[in-house]
């Protein structure tokens, strides 16, 4: 009866993976790595091959053939990755024919977890770039005053004689995490444990409920997504937080404490307490996971080079002097060099080995007149490479941390911006490229800057004994981690 039962699933399987197969885009460019052959019957042997050699295989292939335009196999799914020289022109594209966030859904199997509320409209990425930006100056002070308080609470251990080790990950998504969540839904309710839970789990949620859902052929998972817990937990939890931001009584809800929820409210463009919701989840941990693991790459860097330590330091202590000892937006505009190192640190650290996602909305034909990009392909451009290719950045190979630093532009709003962490020079996707780069990236930036300045300030910090170099980043399909389980030992400053 077992024996009989397995051969029934297998053969479902398959007859599943076949017809899923003949609904996937076409083209006839070359593959690069294994072939999941007919009807994908090999998918899964291509998808491991491609986990364990496939970051390895695209870079040989750039070493030799960077103009050339090829198809691989990632866990998700098939991935034209085109060579840089089409950058520019895929850029002039209008959405309609190739589109980011479609690419973004997709990759994160949005229909079925919810994310999907991002193709509505771009309100959600219209707020960050426009009204977020715009209020940093009010919201800095504010997310100073919480950094000081969560770094009180959590390193006052820490002496000069007495040092605490603790995972740097950890630390410094704690302080990511509370910095956001005061600025993304206010005081009033950023420390409640339904906020906090909902918006640690939903990455957590949301990837396993794609590992689960990533066997099944597209058509059926529709039909399996509401029987699993995690996925069903990511909208329970979610109306667990619309019941606490938006209570049917309203009297206690205090919706004039600034924050991006008042300026999701204000902007009167979206008035549904659901979307509303869904759209601070969303974006809240969004900031959470891209802007931890730039600032853990960061402290990596400092501890493994400790001789940008110093010049940092006193840059921010100058910064700090000339506003009167008060962070101000105006304070870490101020910070140059430390501009320099970050962007030198995610230069040499990105967060995908693959840059610029869209997904193809209708044909289109490429400038060397033999590439046709099908509907519905997902594209990406070798963004790792780009960033190591001597084309773009001179000595690329080695890590410059002051590489950006301009002495010629010290004042406070240069017209400059390339050199700012937050600029995108060619050769850079980490922002991504053209007219839909990361909407959140001026408030990720001040963020990141506030923290590793107030670190350097008021703590030396390093390796644990005996360790000199960073630990290897880590990879996982496409992406690009830090290590999580690195530590680090900080130890309070006699001068601070």
């Amino acid at each position: 009866m077992l024996f009989e039962t397995l051969i029934a699933v297998g053969v479902s399987w398959a007859i599943a993976t076949i017809v899923g197969s003949l609904s996937r885009s076409k083209t006839n460019l070359t593959r690069l790595g294994t072939n999941p052959g007919p009807f994908s019957l090999r998918i899964w042997w291509a998808r491991w091959k491609w986990y364990k050699h496939g970051h390895e295989d695209v870079i040989q292939n750039y070493e030799q053939l960077k103009s050339t335009n090829f198809v691989i196999q990632t866990l998700m799914g098939d991935t034209i990755v085109l060579a840089p020289k089409f950058l520019d022109e895929l850029n002039m594209l209008p959405e309609s024919k190739l589109n980011s966030t479609a690419a973004l859904v997709e990759s994160v199997m949005g229909e079925h977890t919810g994310v999907d509320l991002l193709l509505r409209d771009h309100l959600t990425s219209d707020i960050c770039r426009g009204s977020l930006r715009k209020n940093l100056a009010t919201f800095l002070p504010l997310m100073a005053e919480e950094l000081r308080t969560a770094m009180a609470g959590q390193l006052t251990r820490a002496t000069d004689e007495n040092p605490i080790t603790c995972t740097a990950y950890e630390l410094l998504f704690s302080f990511i995490h509370r910095i956001s969540s005061l600025v993304f839904v206010g005081k009033p309710y950023c420390y409640d444990s339904v906020w906090t839970g909902a918006v640690t789990a939903l990455p957590i949620h949301v990837e396993i409920t794609k590992f689960i859902l990533l066997p099944f052929p597209a058509f059926l998972r529709r039909f399996i997504a509401p029987l699993i817990p995690r996925r069903n937990r990511i909208f329970h939890e979610r109306t667990a937080v619309r019941n606490l931001l938006f209570p049917a009584s309203e009297e206690n809800a205090n919706k004039e404490e600034p924050s991006v929820m008042q300026l999701f409210i204000k902007s009167g463009k979206d008035t549904d307490p659901d979307r509303i919701t869904a759209r601070l989840l969303i974006l809240t941990a969004a900031a959470l996971h891209t802007s931890s693991m730039a600032i853990t790459h960061v402290i990596f860097d400092l501890c493994a080079m400790p001789e940008y330590v110093e010049p940092l330091r006193s840059e921010a202590q100058a910064a700090l002097a000339q506003e009167n000892g008060e962070w101000q937006l105006s304070t870490i505009k101020r910070l140059r060099r430390l501009d320099s190192f970050l962007k030198e640190s995610q230069r040499v650290n990105q967060s995908t080995f693959l840059g610029f996602d869209r997904k193809v909305m209708s044909p289109i034909e490429l400038s060397d007149g033999k590439t046709v990009l099908p509907r519905g392909a997902s594209i990406a451009i070798p963004g790792v490479l780009m960033a190591r290719d001597s084309i773009f950045y001179d000595d690329p190979q080695r890590f410059d941390g002051f590489r950006f630093y301009q002495p010629d532009e010290e004042n406070v709003g240069s017209a400059n911006t390339q050199h700012d962490y937050t600029g995108i020079e060619p050769g850079n996707l980490s922002w991504g490229s053209g007219r839909f780069t990361c909407p959140g990236r001026w408030y990720g930036a001040a963020m990141i800057k506030l923290i590793v300045a107030n670190l350097l300030l008021d703590y030396e910090f390093s390796f644990p004994p005996g360790q000199t170099e960073r630990p290897p980043n880590t990879k996982y399909d496409t992406d690009v981690h830090p290590n999580f389980d690195q530590k680090i030992v900080l130890r309070k400053r006699h001068s601070a």
